[in-house]
């Protein structure tokens, strides 16, 4: 099925349209984001959010700007890069973590009681309060570290908190 068959389908159907275009661009947008990401659910997360930009928003697409081709390679190499950027920062939160963990600036016994009720949240909320409470680091020099905003790591960072509040009450 061409371009113009897939954009002319959307137009009546959007959901057998949706098949057609995974069918025909989801091995070439798999590729694509496989240049910058390495872990098989990335690449996939990625590529299904390329192909849903799309089919959410088919109407602003514009054939005579380029192929449609050409605009779904372009949605899903941004894609995997903000997605490659984020596992960067975390990266870099599990090694700041592991370096404040060599140092052990707290009893052994009171990190193993910390994270012993951590099972509802996941691990970057883990090493976010890990960082805040057992390294002793604040907001700012976690933000500085994992060079992310200021308001959004102590925005998570809060939200991890209730949830292990949350959980230490229940």
């Amino acid at each position: 099925m061409n371009e113009e068959e897939i954009l002319t389908l959307f137009q009546r159907d959007a959901e057998a349209a949706s098949e057609a275009l995974v069918a025909q661009y989801r091995r070439l947008l798999w590729g694509i984001c496989a240049r910058r990401l390495n872990a098989p659910e990335d690449i996939d997360e990625c590529v299904y959010a390329a192909l849903a930009e799309f089919c959410l928003n088919w109407r602003q697409f514009d054939h005579s700007r380029g192929t449609l081709k050409s605009y779904l390679i372009s949605i899903a190499d941004k894609k995997a890069l903000d997605l490659y950027r984020q596992n960067l920062r975390w990266q870099r939160m599990q090694k700041a973590a592991e370096h404040c963990a060599g140092q052990a600036l707290r009893a052994p016994l009171e990190r193993e009681w910390l994270f012993a009720d951590m099972d509802g949240l996941d691990d970057r909320e883990k090493w976010l309060l890990y960082l805040r409470y057992v390294s002793g680091y604040t907001y700012v020099e976690i933000a500085r570290m994992l060079a992310l905003p200021y308001e959004q790591v102590k925005k998570q960072g809060y939200r991890a908190y209730l949830k292990l509040k949350r959980a230490w009450e229940g």
